[in-house]
C-alpha cells in the first residue's frame, strides 16, 4: 500500500510539471536564434513587440528548445547605476616613510565589501601616486592598487581635484594607504588627513528605444493660455522612462507637460518642465525624462505656446532601461530556441539560475535575435470559471433560495399562528 500510494504521488507530481510547462499555456511565442552553436552564456534584449503582449514583470516568459525542454533565465534590467555606501572606518598608524606618508585603516568585522577609498590630503596643485594594500590580520599585505593617482589643480578662481582610488572588490578589513610627494610640487611629504572607504557600484546600462509616429496636433488652452497638444501611440505597452524629441526651431523656451492617458479615469502626470533652446546653439535633440518609469502605451504632450506658433516636431523615439534576458546553454543550442509569453496568470518560475546569474558572469555573452511574434497553434485558453460559463446558474440558485426561504417563513408563520388560537 504504501508503494502505491509513493507511485500515485510521483504520477500526480510529474502530471503537475507536465501541466506548469505545457506549451499549450501561451497565446504567443518568438524564435530566438543564437550567432553561434556553442555552449555558453546568450543574452537578447526583449523587444517593444514582446514587452506589450507580456506581463509588465516579464514572469510569464518561457524559453523551450527544440526538444520541448525548458530552458532557465534571467532578467536584468540595464538601469544606469552610480551609487556609493560609506564603511565605517577608523584610522591608526600615521606615519612617514621617505618621501611617503603611510596610514592603516580598520573597517571592523562587519564591513562587507569595498573598492574604493577617497583621500584627503593637505595641499594644492599636486599630483601624488598612491599605493593601497589589503589584509586580514594587519601584518601580511596584498597590493590592492599600486598606480592610483589623486590631483589638486586650481587656475582662474575655478579647481578641479579627484582624490578616488578604486579597486578590485575585496573583504579585507585592514587597509595600508600610501601617497607619494608630488617630485615637483611638493617640499615637504604630504600628510593624509582623512580616508573613507567605500563600496561603489558604477553600471552604464542600456536603453531600449522606438520611434513614436509624430501625430497631428491639437490646439488647446492651457491656464488661459494657448498650447498645443500631440496624443502619442508607442505602438505597444511597454516601460518607458523619457521621451526625446527632434525639434527643427532655432530658439524656444516653453513649458511642457507629459501625461499618461492609457485610462482616461485615471490620468496621470508623468512629466514637467521647460523645453529650451537659445539662438546660436546646435540643434540637439531634447529629452524628457519621466519622474518615474512607467509601463504605458499613450501619453499626452503639452506644450504652452502663449503667443508664439507650435513648435515644429519633426521626430520623436520613447526609451526605457533595456530588458536583458540571459540565459546558458551547456550543450550546443537545439535550435529553433522559442519563447512564450502573454499568459497573465501563470506563477512566476524563480528560477536558481536567476540568484547565481552574478558569478557566472566571467566574460561577455555571446549575442542571439528575437524573430517576429507568432500566434501559438498549441494555446488553450483556461475554461472561465463554472459561474461565468453558466451565468443563469446564479439566478437560479437565488430563486431557489428565495423559494425556501419563503416556504420556511411560511412555515413558521403558520405555526405561530396555530399556537396562538391554541
Amino acid at each position: 500500500m504504501k508503494r502505491l500510494r509513493i507511485l500515485v504521488f510521483a504520477i500526480v507530481a510529474a502530471t503537475t510539471v507536465v501541466a506548469q510547462t505545457s506549451l499549450s499555456l501561451w497565446p504567443y511565442y518568438v524564435d530566438v536564434t543564437p550567432q553561434t552553436s556553442s555552449p555558453g552564456m546568450y543574452e537578447t534584449v526583449v523587444p517593444l513587440s514582446v514587452l506589450d503582449k507580456a506581463r509588465p514583470d516579464l514572469a510569464d516568459l518561457r524559453l523551450f528548445d527544440s526538444s520541448n525542454r525548458e530552458v532557465p533565465y534571467a532578467i536584468r534590467v540595464l538601469r544606469e547605476v552610480d551609487e556609493k555606501k560609506e564603511i565605517t572606518a577608523r584610522l591608526f598608524n600615521q606615519a612617514t616613510a621617505g618621501s611617503a606618508s603611510e596610514v592603516s585603516v580598520d573597517l571592523g568585522e562587519n564591513h562587507g565589501e569595498h573598492n574604493e577609498i577617497e583621500i584627503q590630503t593637505d595641499g594644492d596643485n599636486f599630483r601624488r601616486q598612491v599605493e593601497v594594500e589589503g589584509s586580514d590580520s594587519g601584518r601580511d599585505w596584498r597590493m590592492l592598487n599600486n598606480d592610483g593617482v589623486i590631483f589638486s589643480f586650481t587656475s582662474h578662481n575655478s579647481s578641479v581635484d579627484s582624490g578616488r582610488v578604486s579597486y578590485s572588490t575585496s573583504r579585507y578589513r585592514y587597509l595600508r594607504v600610501r601617497v607619494m610627494s608630488d617630485p615637483v610640487a611638493d617640499d615637504h611629504v604630504p600628510r593624509v588627513n582623512n580616508v573613507k572607504v567605500m563600496m561603489a557600484v558604477r553600471e552604464k546600462g542600456g536603453l531600449s528605444t522606438w520611434n513614436v509616429p509624430v501625430p497631428s496636433y491639437q490646439l488647446e488652452r492651457n491656464q488661459g493660455a494657448h498650447a498645443s497638444v500631440w496624443t502619442l501611440d508607442l505602438g505597444g505597452r511597454a516601460p518607458c522612462d523619457r521621451l526625446t524629441l527632434e525639434i527643427a526651431d532655432d530658439s524656444f523656451s516653453r513649458p511642457f507637460q507629459v501625461e499618461s492617458i492609457d485610462d482616461p479615469e485615471n490620468v496621470r502626470l508623468v512629466a514637467t518642465g521647460t523645453l529650451t533652446r537659445h539662438a546660436g546653439e546646435a540643434a540637439k535633440s531634447l529629452v524628457i525624462t519621466f519622474n518615474q518609469e512607467e509601463n504605458v502605451r499613450k501619453l499626452r504632450l503639452q506644450i504652452t505656446d502663449y503667443s508664439n506658433p507650435t513648435l515644429n516636431i519633426t521626430a520623436i523615439q520613447a526609451s526605457a532601461p533595456a530588458r536583458q534576458l540571459m540565459f546558458e546553454m551547456k550543450e550546443p543550442p537545439a535550435q529553433p530556441l522559442r519563447l512564450f509569453f502573454g499568459n497573465a496568470n501563470v506563477t512566476a518560475p524563480h528560477y536558481d539560475f536567476e540568484k547565481e546569474l552574478p558569478l557566472r558572469l566571467s566574460g561577455e555573452p555571446i549575442h542571439a535575435s528575437i524573430g517576429d511574434v507568432a500566434n501559438n497553434r498549441e494555446y488553450k485558453p483556461e475554461p472561465l470559471p463554472f459561474t461565468e460559463r453558466v451565468p443563469w446558474l446564479i439566478y437560479l440558485v437565488l430563486a431557489a433560495s428565495s423559494i425556501a426561504l419563503g416556504f420556511i417563513l411560511f412555515s413558521l408563520a403558520r405555526t405561530a399562528t396555530r399556537m396562538t388560537l391554541g
